[in-house]
């Protein structure tokens, strides 16, 4: 097996994203880019440097079902007749009719205004036009094997960035796929998602995403191909390094919260003053993942008054 990684441009602050191409039969990508021109040319020319065609194309893995990993899924498999491979927790997510109303309910809950809401929306919807819904989709889950020609690699869910985030592990060769659970020079947001098991309840990501770490550091890859930049080549250091960043952030959560009763809307704009409207969403599920592992540790407390959460820091 021939192993590239294609750099393929996003228009997100965080940049282009990695593409892994796993060469040999059935020829498979891991990930594909946003749903734009300059994605798909970049792609296209990436892909024929290595000698392969779009069409050449068997299964598309995608790690999770952001815009920027998964956009151009449709139409490569509607190029190729390649399978599109995705966690079970991230198919809706692919699905023309996505309903954004639990994401209402949990943005209402949080106390975040209702001008905001809709800002997000409005947002939501913008970023959706890099994206493309998925006519078939076939799911993978924790533990399958994806079998090429001589070798096979393991799916490894890794909830926390998105609850149905995966990644795929060589054993032989301890390399690492890892998408957006492993990032070196930036720490991967633990976005506000409805928890799958129950979309009335949010998934506790910062949790999730800890234990994952944890999980990945235990699988001892050699190299990690994260989801955007660079390679990671000691994920003990990258776990300590996690883990640091959290209870440094933890400290800043009570600090912020001080004597006062917040909503996590307020918090968050204690915690990031000068964050961008476009960037206020991920402020918010930085915030709010925050507060329930701190609620979890018993380092806070939570009322809820009139369908809306306040925090306090335990004296």
């Amino acid at each position: 097996m021939r192993i590239h990684q294609l750099q393929i441009p996003t228009p997100f602050p965080v940049g282009p994203v990695n593409v892994t191409l796993l060469l040999e039969d059935p020829i498979t990508l891991v990930d594909t880019g946003p749903q734009t021109e300059e994605a798909f040319a970049a792609l296209r020319q990436q892909l024929r440097a290595c000698g392969v065609r779009v069409e050449d194309i068997r299964r598309i893995v995608l790690t999770h079902s952001h815009e920027d990993h998964a956009g151009q899924a449709a139409r490569l498999q509607a190029l190729s007749g390649a399978i599109v491979y995705v966690h079970p927790w991230e198919a809706d997510r692919l699905n023309p009719a996505f309903d954004y109303a639990s994401y209402r309910r949990l943005l209402a809950e949080l106390g975040t205004p209702e001008d905001v809401t809709a800002q997000f929306e409005a947002l939501r919807q913008r970023i959706r036009e890099l994206i493309a819904p998925v006519p078939e989709i076939a799911v993978l889950d924790e533990g399958e094997e994806l079998v090429f020609e001589h070798e096979s690699w393991r799916v490894v869910h890794t909830p926390g960035h998105t609850p149905g985030h995966i990644g795929l592990f060589s054993e032989g060769r301890r390399l690492l796929i890892a998408g957006d659970t492993v990032l070196k020079r930036i720490t991967p947001n633990p976005v506000l998602n409805p928890d799958p098991r129950d979309a009335h309840r949010r998934f506790p990501a910062l949790r999730h995403f800890l234990a994952s770490v944890d999980r990945l550091r235990e699988l001892a890859p050699s190299v990690v191909i994260t989801g955007h930049g660079e390679a990671v080549e000691d994920m003990e250091t990258y776990r300590h390094e996690i883990h640091h960043h959290v209870r440094q952030r933890q400290e800043a959560v009570r600090a912020a919260l001080g004597t006062h009763t917040l909503t996590p809307w307020e918090l968050s704009l204690r915690l990031f003053p000068d964050t961008r409207t476009d960037q206020r969403f991920l402020a918010l599920s930085e915030t709010i993942a925050h507060l329930d592992l701190a609620l979890a540790e018993g380092l806070v407390v939570c009322e809820r008054r009139d369908g809306i959460e306040w925090y306090r820091a335990r004296r």
